[in-house]
């Protein structure tokens, strides 16, 4: 009985939310219109076209953000973006919106110019690769997203945000036909390797800090734009500043910070990119002191990893595990000798 109750509750709920209509937040029109709290359900709405929610957007509007409480419980979220969404419910905003909520999938519009789909838990970007995009902003940051390589006909692309997913290989060709690309962030993901080769050539800026990139392969890449290059926070052990700046001569820009030199490496790449007037930070040089974990050393005011293990830690990991081995075979036997003095 109680399962039919809620099933009666649920189609009550559709029922209401198909015949609202939503409104702006005032104060955000005639250019902007934010919406609080959308509900759109697209197995729903696909069985029931007449319970299409509407939003009262004037055909002023170029920007929509949709926005939704955040709590433990989440009462309200959307599942996915869609076209039905896009086109019949919000009117076909230029600009959309959508942070921090449970996105799942992003059906791509075809006439989207900038999306910002930032903080979700996406894990599915659809697109058609017989189409044509006109998306050129579009922030995917800190989300779910194991591939991206059906972003390639997304050929107007400017800016491409895939900061803090989950990429770990990346098709070589996915950039190819991407020429007005300036700007690619590709931060706190699991890539081990990666093709500069491909890139296209107005490239100016390029995020691949948080990796696990072991080495550089610059052998005939040539990006002649390249001014801001972050390889912060990955695991080379060298990094050859001719072939660099062969590849980059425009580079201004070259965060190096907890990789895994040796010291004398991190003191020579850092010398050799003062000498060449640039920068190893990114933002207004740090005035205050620069404190290290135990694990890192410091060069000037970089922090670098200290991953090799020296003679004088080695001999300590030694002695500390004879010890450890000592203190066990004390218990043990004195375990017994209890246990044997206990017997008689």
């Amino acid at each position: 009985m109680q399962r039919y109750i809620r099933l009666l509750a649920l189609i009550t709920f559709w029922s209401v939310v198909s015949a609202y209509v939503y409104q702006c937040e005032p104060g955000t029109e005639p250019t902007v219109c934010q919406i609080w709290n959308l509900q759109y359900n697209e197995d729903m709405v696909a069985k029931h076209p007449d319970r299409t929610p509407s939003a009262n957007i004037s055909s002023t509007v170029r920007t929509v953000q949709l926005r939704y409480e955040r709590s433990y419980y989440m009462r309200y979220h959307l599942l996915s973006y869609g076209l039905t969404l896009h086109s019949t419910v919000l009117r076909n905003p230029s600009i959309v919106v959508i942070r921090e909520t449970r996105l799942q999938r992003v059906v791509l519009p075809t006439n989207l110019q900038v999306g910002d789909f930032c903080d979700n838990i996406l894990s599915v970007i659809e697109t058609d690769p017989n189409k044509t995009y006109d998306v050129n902003y579009l922030d995917l940051s800190e989300n779910m997203l194991t591939d991206a390589a059906n972003l390639t006909v997304c050929v107007h692309l400017r800016t491409l945000n895939l900061d803090n997913n989950r990429v770990r290989n990346l098709d070589p060709n996915m950039f190819t036909r991407m020429v007005n690309l300036t700007h690619l962030y590709l931060g706190d993901n699991h890539i081990h390797t990666f093709e500069f080769h491909t890139l296209p050539k107005a490239l100016s800026v390029l995020w691949l800090t948080r990796n696990e990139l072991r080495e550089l392969n610059l052998v005939g890449v040539a990006l002649p734009a390249l001014r801001e290059l972050d390889l912060a926070s990955n695991v080379l052990t060298t990094l050859d500043i001719a072939a660099l700046f062969s590849a980059f001569p425009a580079l201004e820009v070259v965060p190096i910070a907890n990789n895994a030199f040796a010291k004398d490496e991190a003191t020579r790449i850092l010398a050799e990119l003062r000498r060449r007037n640039v920068s190893y930070y990114i933002g207004m040089k740090r005035e205050e002191d620069v404190y290290c974990d135990d694990d890192e050393y410091r060069v000037e005011d970089v922090c670098f990893n200290e991953l090799s293990l020296s003679g004088s830690s080695v001999w300590k990991g030694i002695v500390l595990i004879v010890l450890a081995v000592l203190v066990v075979s004390v218990f043990v036997v004195s375990v017994r000798w209890v246990w044997y003095q206990m017997s008689y």
